[in-house]
């Protein structure tokens, strides 16, 4: 579930979490609504094919 926020005098944000109610991420502060929401777009569009790349 993506949960959008606001913060009085420094913008918009969102956070991702899963059902058990866990944060999974959250995203930078976005000074519009419509950006906040077309970066929960993008990261819908693309994440489902994300590689994962173990860099340890």
């Amino acid at each position: 579930m993506y949960e959008i926020y606001y913060t009085m005098g420094k913008g918009y944000w969102w956070r991702l979490k899963a059902t058990n109610g866990e944060i999974l991420c959250h995203s930078e502060m976005f000074t519009a609504k419509q950006s906040a929401q077309s970066g929960i777009a993008a990261v819908k569009r693309i994440a489902h094919d994300a590689l994962v790349y173990d860099r340890t």
